[in-house]
């Protein structure tokens, strides 16, 4: 018997076992928190010099984003392109308040993340979403069913970005499961600006999204989002959050009264499809 179980378990060794990776946001959580940090890391391309780190974690290995870019400049700020910013910032806090938002509406679009600090480095720990490609690196042909998911996604993608006021949303920000057809969002540290008006790209475009989306949405008050967002934002960033909120329900409620409930309320994302609860993110 015990040759037998030997086969069997070298067997399945062979064949591949299956891998191991969270499957809720706790448990991925809970993996970027406190799992430990294995030794050798990758620098990222890009101005934030994250870094791609391995964790070993209960059974499994996941890899993450280290970001610690934390600039703030009170004021005007002058862009290299030489466009001008009023307090400008670029912040690691941004991908946590990013996440946790995300979940608050039930959106399910960005990787977890969390706090950490890394040798002696503050920042923030973003799970890598597996099986992805950049927006402008997809070659995939989706057929008319999967095109009009993506579309009523997009859709998504433009509210979040008004409402948190995204200012650095490109082709390489957005990560597609060309299997699945399923969008996500990353890179989120240059948002959350002190705006009292929407992005031009939401404001000229349809907007789909789920009824439970629209009621999370109504349901956002200050004393929630301190709650919610008071260690990664600041007041003011939540103050205008808010007022962004009330420009979006107004757009919404537009829609709803030229276009009707059934073609507004479309839930743009299956439900079966992949989270990134236990994923990663490039």
């Amino acid at each position: 018997m015990r040759v037998v179980v030997l086969f069997l378990f070298l067997a399945s060794s062979l064949m591949g076992a299956p891998t191991l990776r969270a499957t809720t946001d706790v448990e991925m959580e809970t993996c970027l928190a406190e799992g430990e940090i294995l030794k050798g890391w990758e620098t990222l391309i890009g101005i934030t010099k994250a870094l791609k780190l391995t964790l070993q974690c209960d059974g499994w290995e996941q890899k993450a984003a280290f970001k610690t870019l934390d600039l703030r400049k009170p004021g005007l700020y002058m862009h290299d392109d030489g466009s001008r910013e009023f307090n400008f910032s670029d912040s690691y806090k941004y991908e946590v308040a990013a996440y946790l938002l995300d979940r608050e509406l039930g959106l399910r679009m960005v990787p977890v993340a969390v706090l950490r600090t890394h040798r002696g480095t503050d920042g923030a720990l973003v799970a890598w979403i597996l099986d992805t490609v950049h927006e402008n690196q997809v070659t995939h042909e989706f057929n008319g069913v999967e095109m009009a998911s993506l579309a009523r996604q997009k859709s998504i993608v433009r509210l979040f970005d008004s409402l948190i006021y995204n200012t650095d949303r490109r082709p390489p920000n957005l990560l597609v499961d060309e299997s699945t057809a399923r969008v996500y969002m990353i890179d989120h540290g240059r948002s959350f600006r002190e705006q009292r008006k929407l992005q031009e790209g939401f404001e000229i475009s349809r907007v789909w999204l789920s009824k439970d989306t629209y009621d999370r949405l109504q349901a956002l008050d200050k004393e929630r989002l301190d709650e919610l967002l008071g260690d990664v934002t600041t007041r003011g960033q939540r103050k205008t959050l808010l007022v962004r909120r009330d420009l979006i329900i107004e757009k919404i409620d537009r829609e709803l009264q030229e276009f009707g409930d059934e073609a507004v309320f479309v839930d743009p994302i299956s439900r079966t499809s992949q989270s990134p609860a236990g994923s990663s993110i490039e």
